[in-house]
């Protein structure tokens, strides 16, 4: 079994570093580095999986997030733990990466 996975911020070189960490045979990663593109994939072939980070150009994850069709599982990645969020998220992850627990995460979607 595989799964679809989209990741989205806005710099591109943390886009290649998930990339490499994280996709496998079983596992498509897909990035993003602009939150409209990314919004118009999930609504056109929606993820099983997407990783979204806080802080992006002209807006937050958390409002892309509320963009999104509730059955698609967001998480959210993020070096700011200072804010209220108002989408609901699986997890929030920090960064830089904690390969351990995106592992994880990633292994309960297969």
């Amino acid at each position: 079994m595989s799964i679809s996975i989209y990741y989205l911020d806005d710099e591109e070189a943390l886009c290649d570093i998930f990339v490499e960490l994280f996709e496998t045979s079983s596992v498509r990663v897909t990035t993003f580095v602009d939150a409209d593109l990314a919004i118009e994939a999930c609504q056109l072939t929606p993820p099983d999986l997407i990783f979204i980070d806080f802080r992006l150009s002209n807006t937050t994850g958390d409002e892309v997030a509320s963009i999104l069709a509730e059955s698609i599982p967001k998480i959210l990645v993020t070096g700011d733990f200072s804010f209220k969020l108002k989408s609901d998220f699986v997890k929030v992850t920090s960064k830089p990466f904690d390969l351990d627990e995106i592992e994880e995460l990633i292994a309960r979607y297969l």
